[in-house]
């Protein structure tokens, strides 16, 4: 009896999606193979996605028209796509910046690929994405989301990296904040007891550009991501400048983790800024508080996945083509208006709820992000005529 698609998704991974086999593939070669790939599990896995939505989550190079040899690196998180990078792929686009994307194995097919892979896969991908840049790129930055801001910071502690200016971190990961943090400690323990409990959730949704099921393997691969940083940053610490940008409401990961490693760094380039109701300012003069609510759009706080979107993306966006599920809350309440925010247990308990999925200060969080890069090609340009 052959098992519905549904199903299939989650048991049994493509076997073309859990290792990275381009190395030796260019980076316009690397697009078209992964295209070739998806297409592959889509007609093999009944998926039935169009070739744009299949262009949506594949890598994307994009080049400025007048290249200055300034470029970036944009590396997605868990359970998404390249597409989630894509707001910031445009803006740094428009600044002159060579910006290409990569394509977490596990990614952007069927569920059960990330049954199949790890993070030394994902590493492979990352070395790549920064060792495809010619030698005329003489200012590369990592821009990470999540799980892939913790995979830029990884990379950085383990190699050299001349060329790099400066890291970009979106809701980094430095401690995941989920009531299955004990499940996946013991499986990293005891992985041979998981055999028939691979999943955490389980579930279809209808978002085309990422998954909404959990397995335990991908928590497990965060979490050892996790926890090599944290002993790697006890032998060497991250010079580099680093551009931060956290939710304290953030319901997936934990927000004070990111702060504690921005403050144990000391490059005075590096900024932090912290969306938040709080209006006590940290001692930390590169720490920044910036307002986390919109009562116009009934917008209470910030969730782990709106910080870098813009709210004119046509699928997070203000008028996306994509809804969160709205979370009615188990007790009756009287104001019945829908809210969006983080998808905390205090907001769900409060209010008609739905995930918000951008950010309504985006535009100005840009300008930001201009100045920090500006400055820091300034004194990475200083230290260049200095070196010649």
């Amino acid at each position: 009896m052959e098992l519905p698609d549904n199903i299939r998704r989650h048991l049994q991974p493509s076997g073309l999606n859990s290792k990275f086999e381009y190395s030796n593939l260019n980076f316009p070669a690397y697009i078209t193979a992964v295209q070739h790939m998806l297409q592959q599990v889509n007609q093999r896995f009944n998926l039935q996605r169009s070739d744009n939505v299949m262009m949506l989550n594949s890598p994307f190079e994009w080049k400025p028209k007048e290249p200055n040899g300034k470029a970036a690196l944009l590396i997605h998180g868990l359970f998404d796509t390249p597409f989630i990078m894509r707001d910031i792929g445009k803006h740094l686009l428009a600044q002159g910046y060579w910006v290409r994307s990569i394509l977490l194995p596990g990614h952007g097919t069927i569920p059960a690929d990330l049954l199949a892979t790890s993070a030394t896969e994902w590493m492979k991908t990352i070395a790549y994405g920064v060792e495809s840049f010619p030698a005329n790129v003489k200012q590369l930055y990592l821009v990470g989301f999540s799980t892939g801001a913790a995979l830029s910071l990884n990379y950085i502690l383990k190699s050299s990296h001349n060329n790099i200016s400066g890291l970009i971190m979106f809701s980094p990961a430095f401690a995941l904040n989920t009531k299955n943090t004990i499940l996946v400690r013991a499986y990293r323990m005891f992985r041979w007891l998981f055999k028939q409990h691979k999943w955490i959730l389980r579930h279809e949704c209808p978002d085309y550009t990422k998954y909404t099921s959990f397995p335990v393997n991908s928590a497990f691969l965060v979490q050892r991501i996790i926890v090599e940083n944290k002993f790697l940053l006890k032998k060497k610490k991250c010079e580099l400048p680093i551009f931060m940008v956290v939710s304290i409401d953030d319901e997936t990961v934990r927000t004070e983790a990111s702060i504690k490693f921005f403050q144990q760094t000391n490059n005075n380039n590096s900024k932090l800024y912290i969306y938040t109701k709080c209006e006590k300012p940290y001692q930390d003069k590169r720490i920044y508080l910036l307002t986390n609510k919109k009562d116009d759009e009934n917008i209470l706080d910030f969730s782990h996945v709106s910080v870098l979107v813009s709210p004119n993306n046509f699928h997070y966006g203000r008028n996306g083509d994509h809804q969160e599920p709205l979370h009615e809350p188990k007790n009756k309440i009287n104001n019945q208006e829908i809210y969006l925010g983080a998808a905390s247990k205090e907001n769900e308990n409060r209010y008609r709820l739905r995930r918000l999925t951008f950010n309504p200060y985006f535009a100005e969080l840009m300008q930001k992000l201009n100045r920090f890069m500006q400055s820091t090609n300034l004194n990475s340009q200083i230290a260049s005529d200095q070196d010649d």
